[in-house]
């Protein structure tokens, strides 16, 4: 399943040049790795599979490396390969997480003989750091531990211990430019902060999920306050990496299912990192414990059945195919923003019918990318809304052949005529065609 967001990130990677991504990405709120993985994939056209099979294969390859090198018992590797996080989140949903997965799970795996291989240590943990923010909390810890080491510990020659810190600066400086972005942070904190008193629970877990509250509660109060506390790197590790997950959970950013699982993806690292070649057998039970109860609790109330269930079935290609059938559709206009937007534009580089995204703030006869636009400017909504906060923009966009869909959830969607007047414009939508829970309209303006 390819999400909105993924999508968009081919769309970054198909249409702009690889200076143009680096630079793009630092307003966009993903980081240039995956964008960068993308690349000549996108601009052959192999959508959406090439994204697909990456996944698959990055938590593949992930998975090989947790069973040749953890110190884990068979059955927690069992546990682990076939977890809901791993077997059916990272996997399937086609989005920039999994390449973290595969570099933690090396970053662990090379964890007791980094300081005999600083320099590839250095670069794995740059690669890692830039592949996703959750990615990065991991990355954190395990580079705050790489330098102390390389201080107190390391026999490295001089030039090696030069090389491997101008590594780790660089590091530094490419995660610094990607996430110290002031205007949008100061913006998207400011925006919470009112609310963080009510929402703050709910924004820590995944929204209204018993189970996944639970599963949370496992992974807080097990390891941190019993398990590694003899384990100063693990210790270390899962209190660093979890407080920027809260910071961003609680904070900034309310965590959906896909982004609270790197939960569990860090807890299998702070395990197993806290025996690195050989874990004794109350760590071994503790896994077994931890994990045994996480893969219980999901098998018994997995996300998807009903609140996430469009995660995993998109309407997608359908909505293509009933475009590309209709005789008038197949050579329309459209005006679009949002979740289905973004899915439809990596499908356009060969079909007749065109889509603008009106929170672009290029002029183009074709779609654009979604740039970090002004409030004055754009409407994160449907057309309609558009019409009524941003009229100018609107019209400026309209021709004798402009159509969009909206989703029917709203009760202007419920006749078959809507008028807006506004700043002196008077925009008629009339529908169309009903098609599954969309419906057609033209869009006309006097």
């Amino acid at each position: 399943r390819v999400l909105f967001r993924s999508a968009h990130a081919w769309t970054i990677a198909e249409q702009l040049s690889l200076p143009e991504v680096f630079n793009y990405v630092k307003d966009e709120g993903h980081f240039f790795l995956w964008q960068f993985i993308l690349y000549p994939f996108a601009k052959l056209h192999l959508y959406p599979y090439a994204m697909q099979i990456l996944n698959w294969l990055f938590c593949t390859a992930a998975v090989i490396i947790m069973w040749k090198k953890a110190p884990f018992h068979y059955v927690i590797k069992i546990l682990i390969t076939f977890s809901y996080p791993l077997f059916m989140c990272y996997s399937i949903i086609a989005r920039c997480y999994s390449v973290g997965i595969l570099l933690l799970f090396v970053l662990a795996a090379l964890f007791e003989d980094k300081l005999k291989y600083p320099k590839t240590y250095a670069l794995i943990l740059i690669l890692c750091a830039n592949s996703s923010l959750l990615a990065l909390f991991g990355a954190i810890p395990l580079g705050l531990i790489f330098i102390y080491e390389l201080i107190k510990k390391s026999n490295l020659t001089k030039f090696n211990l030069i090389i491997t810190c101008i590594l780790l600066f660089l590091g530094a400086f490419l995660v610094s430019y990607q996430v110290l972005n002031v205007g949008q942070w100061e913006t998207t904190v400011a925006h919470r902060t009112l609310h963080i008193s009510v929402k703050i629970f709910r924004s820590a877990f995944v929204r209204d999920r018993l189970a996944v509250n639970l599963i949370l509660l496992c992974i807080f109060a097990i390891p941190i306050f019993r398990y590694f506390k003899e384990n100063k790197n693990s210790l270390i590790f899962i209190s660093v990496s979890y407080f920027f997950f809260l910071v961003l959970a609680m904070g900034v950013y309310g965590c959906f299912f896909w982004h609270t699982y790197f939960f569990y993806v860090l807890l299998v690292v702070a395990f197993w990192i806290c025996g690195c070649k050989e874990i004794d057998e109350n760590i071994q039970r503790n896994a077994f414990i931890s994990f045994g109860l996480i893969t219980v609790l999901l098998i018994l109330n997995p996300p998807e059945l009903s609140k996430y269930q469009y995660i995993y079935n998109s309407n997608t290609l359908s909505i293509i195919k009933f475009i590309e059938q209709d005789e008038v559709l197949s050579k329309a206009n459209f005006v679009q923003n949002g979740g289905n937007y973004y899915e439809i534009v990596p499908y356009l580089h060969n079909k007749t019918f065109k889509m603008r995204n009106y929170c672009s703030l290029k002029e183009n006869t074709d779609y654009n990318l979604l740039n970090i636009s002004d409030n004055k400017f754009c409407a994160n909504e449907n057309a309609m809304w558009q019409a009524k906060l941003h009229p100018d923009t609107l019209k400026a966009l309209i021709d004798d052949n402009t159509y969009t869909f909206i989703l029917n959830r709203t009760l202007e969607t419920k006749g078959n005529f809507v008028e807006i007047k506004q700043n002196g414009y008077t925009f008629l939508f009339k529908k169309y065609k009903d098609f599954n829970r969309h419906s057609f309209w033209k869009i006309e303006v006097k």
